[in-house]
């Protein structure tokens, strides 16, 4: 996989799991309890903040998407300088 795929790849994926974590944070936790029933047999229990630690997830992830992002103009702008044709 070339380099700028795999940045457009963390920036879509980066964006849509941000996303995800800040909008619907509580569903996200249900969804892992329902795994860990389900797959790993033992009991979720999360803490008492972990609502705002998933959010804290989200913006994080939305910050490794606007790097990617950012990397990417980089590396367009390298491989192509402005003035050279």
């Amino acid at each position: 996989m070339r380099l700028d795929a795999l940045l457009r790849y963390v920036t879509v994926v980066g964006i849509c799991s941000g996303l995800a974590h800040l909008l619907v944070p509580d569903r996200l936790l249900a969804t892992a309890a329902w795994g860990y029933d389900r797959v790993l047999a033992v009991e979720f229990d999360p803490r008492p903040n972990a609502t705002r630690r998933v959010r804290l997830l989200g913006l994080l992830a939305l910050g490794v998407a606007v790097a990617a992002h950012r990397l990417r103009g980089v590396l367009a702008a390298v491989r192509s300088p402005p003035g050279r044709e």
